[in-house]
């Protein structure tokens, strides 16, 4: 049997960039085997891949307890092919010991100044890059840059090995097992068409303005249509301010329980949903307004669900190279949010 190697050892939003191409290259090779070594955070997603039939999940970042750990998978098979898609550092000197035919990559730069001179620093370096990898990329990684685009260089890479790609749309399975307690939950709770505003962690570095602000949207938008706040698993300073105004649910056990007294309306808060349960909150909504969140950029996508996106300013160049090519995307600065709330 042929087989082959990914290396995507890092977080859900960037395995879900990468979705569509595992896709791709499965639908290119379906007489082969296909290992993912993953994290803990995006196996998540991975395992409901059912063409994906090894899994190699990493919580370290030592390539040699790789190696050793998993010893048959990484040292004793000759892979067709050889993909390292994480940009990670244990990632590439861990491959440099699978034995392939063939071996892709990005290669990153960054520049770099010491003293008065600029360099260009590049990971991997160009001498193991030129001694392993067949096929590569370069990636820009100057934020000034703004045609630079993850999902276009993951695309080309395939490309060059004349690969077929039928589409670009992210990729994304929905874990039946959270099917029955979404439909419950809707037909009890919610019952109608419903907009979906996710608050994570990184609501930490906003302003109280940026809070008020956001309150400003949620009351504009609940004026049209019920509104479902859902939350990252990790707490935000604001949690607490929303919780005294809107009713509460929370996930516990396979259950969502209510969570506070405040009668029902029509907006209401859902937390610590596992990721499978919050893709279907997302896959049915009308409208998902997000900071940034990786799970709502790259599933909304797969179900056609417009995505407002509301960042700082001075992080569209960064975060614009993460947006999905296929994709209904509209994007506004905290900066200028008061003037566009009833835009969005």
């Amino acid at each position: 049997m042929k087989e082959i190697l990914i290396f995507k050892n890092d977080m859900l939003g960037d395995f879900l960039q990468l979705s569509r191409c595992i896709k791709e290259i499965h639908n290119n090779f379906k007489d082969h085997k296909i290992t993912l070594v993953c994290s803990n955070y995006n196996y998540q997603i991975a395992k409901n891949f059912t063409f994906i039939e090894k899994f190699i999940v990493l919580n370290h970042k030592s390539f040699l307890k790789t190696l050793i750990s998993n010893f048959k998978l990484l040292l004793l098979i000759e892979y067709d092919h050889v993909f390292v898609f994480d940009g990670r550092n244990s990632s590439y000197r861990t491959s440099y010991f699978v034995r392939a035919k063939t071996k892709s990559c990005l290669c990153f730069s960054k520049k770099k100044k010491f003293l008065l001179f600029n360099f260009l620093i590049f990971r991997p370096s160009k001498i193991f890059l030129y001694l392993f990898f067949k096929n590569y990329i370069f990636c820009d990684e100057n934020y000034s840059n703004t045609n630079v685009r993850y999902q276009e260089l993951y695309f080309k890479l395939l490309k060059d090995l004349n690969l077929k790609i039928s589409s670009k749309k992210n990729y994304f399975v929905l874990n039946n097992d959270y099917h029955d307690l979404y439909s419950n939950f809707f037909n009890q709770n919610v019952k109608d068409k419903y907009i979906l505003f996710h608050f994570d962690e990184k609501w930490e570095n906003y302003s109280d303005a940026d809070f008020s602000n956001s309150l400003k949207i949620i009351q504009n938008q609940s004026q049209r249509r019920k509104v479902l706040l859902t939350t990252g698993i990790k707490p935000f300073r604001f949690l607490n301010a929303l919780e005294k105004i809107y009713a509460s649910f929370d996930y516990k056990n396979n259950k969502i329980i209510k969570y506070n007294s405040i009668d029902l309306n029509s907006v209401m808060i859902l937390k610590n949903l596992p990721l499978d349960l919050l893709a279907y909150f997302i896959a049915n909504s009308s409208k998902n307004i997000t900071s940034h969140s990786g799970p709502i950029i790259n599933i909304s996508p797969v179900f056609n669900v417009e995505i407002v996106d509301i960042i700082k300013k001075d992080k569209f160049n960064e975060l614009g190279r993460w947006i999905p090519i296929v994709s209904n995307y509209k994007r506004y600065s905290f900066e200028e949010i008061e003037s566009n709330i009833k835009n969005i």
